[in-house]
């Protein structure tokens, strides 16, 4: 009789929890596609994303151009937009969080331009590769860092380690209820890869342009070039920037060391840009004024104990030799210094949080295939190179595969890296939160 109630007992707390459970858990948002998406938000209107990146720079920019909008350095020249009308983007997802170096970020494109999506961490598992998404962009902030523009919350402001002030023209949008008031999962597609005479005769067939040698400065021109706008016109827009923040196919990029001792101890000059020096392959820390940088023979910075990180950067590159000479060459009196900010230069930066960031770095010289997200880093460029000009062009991947080498030697040996590591590479001046150094 006892064994009797306590298995009605047992059916009855199953049967309970099961209704909660199916009462408790929400039913899986439906895939959107154009014409459920359009019966749900009859009144919102469809642009591009180059009639979007078009609204910013119509507000902030100049000359028809992003430049000058990437200073970030107070709150009046931290430029952002409020899209205050019923507007709407689709566009492909081109970027996974799987392996790390992309977080709380969502890149999408469609054939005009790509942007990201600031985010929370439930990206990668909402959004998967390859599918479509829908944006409503009222109430969302279009902002730009460094001349990259990207779509999230309100402005925000923070300090670093030393108590210098940060400005951020938005913000991730942290709480998904608000996400899911904003962004919505479409169907799966393919990703298709194009060369650029296949994207110049249909923008819409190719989402992956290949570049080349022979290309890239086809592909990347500042010029003006007519595109459509997604309400039946077109914007005027500068090629180069509507190229940012899209997925693109580099062939035949050869790594280059600047500043830092390569495999068979030569030491190239350094790169400039502007008045900014920088050595690759290495290591940067900005929460010291003046930052720090030193060479680093990894894909980025991790500590073992403490496990702190940093972003490490490798530069690659299209004929260097030629563009050292375009801008040039070795200014007098500095032998030790390439000025050069041309496209054709591209640093492949690396989150330390990404699961590849111990990976041994590639060999000076070594030829790769790079599928990245492209993009800039600069307050303003006017896209000359030289030592007038501030950009450096910036290659971010998802997954260590998106870098396909020619040669199976083409990664340093641990031996190697053992030899060329100094202490002093090392050593990072760590800032505690009282602004003193750090010596853990």
């Amino acid at each position: 009789m006892k064994l009797t109630k306590l298995f009605a007992f047992v059916a009855v707390a199953i049967m309970a929890v099961g209704c909660y459970e199916k009462f408790e858990t929400p039913a899986p948002r439906p895939i959107m596609n154009d014409a459920s998406f359009e019966a749900q938000f009859p009144e919102a209107k469809y642009i591009t994303i180059a009639e979007l990146k078009g609204m910013f720079i119509e507000e902030h920019g100049y000359n028809n151009s992003l430049s000058g909008t990437g200073s970030n350095s107070s709150w009046s020249n931290t430029k952002y937009l409020l899209i205050e009308d019923d507007l709407y983007i689709k566009g492909k997802v081109v970027s996974d969080d799987e392996q790390g170096n992309i977080y709380k970020s969502l890149h999408i494109q469609d054939h005009t331009s790509g942007i990201e999506l600031k985010l929370n961490n439930n990206v990668g598992l909402r959004y998967r590769y390859g599918s479509w998404v829908y944006v409503r962009l009222k109430d969302l902030y279009l902002g730009s860092y460094r001349m990259m523009l990207s779509l999230g919350a309100e402005p925000s402001e923070s300090y670093n380690k030393l108590g210098k002030h940060k400005y951020y023209a938005n913000s991730n949008i942290e709480l998904q209820e608000i996400i899911d008031r904003h962004v919505f999962a479409g169907e799966q597609d393919a990703i298709n890869v194009g060369t650029y005479n296949e994207w110049l005769a249909d923008p819409k067939m190719v989402d992956v342009i290949t570049v080349t040698e022979d290309n890239y400065k086809e592909v990347f021109t500042p010029d003006n070039i007519s595109v459509d706008n997604g309400m039946g016109g077109t914007r005027t827009m500068k090629q180069r920037e509507l190229m940012f923040g899209r997925l693109t196919r580099f062939e035949g990029l050869t790594c280059r060391y600047a500043g830092v001792p390569n495999q068979d101890g030569v030491t190239n000059p350094v790169i400039m840009n502007g008045s900014f020096t920088n050595m690759y392959p290495s290591w940067l820390y900005t929460d010291k004024d003046p930052s720090v940088q030193k060479g680093w023979y990894h894909w980025a910075f991790k500590e073992d104990v403490t496990g702190r990180s940093l972003y490490g950067s490798v530069l690659f590159a299209y004929d260097l030799d030629e563009k050292i000479a375009t801008c040039g060459g070795v200014n007098e009196g500095e032998a030790n210094k390439w000025y050069c900010s041309l496209d054709g230069l591209y640093v492949l930066r690396s989150s330390g949080y990404s699961r590849f960031a111990r990976r041994n770095v590639c060999k000076d010289g070594a030829v790769a295939t790079i599928t990245a997200i492209y993009g800039i880093y600069s307050q303003q460029s006017d896209y000359t190179g030289g030592d007038k000009d501030w950009a450096t062009y910036q290659l971010t991947i998802s997954n260590y595969t998106d870098i396909e080498f020619e040669s199976d030697d083409a990664l340093l040996t641990d031996e190697q890296v053992d030899a060329m590591t100094t202490d002093d590479m090392k050593y990072v001046p760590w800032i505690d939160e009282e602004g003193e150094v750090d010596v853990m």
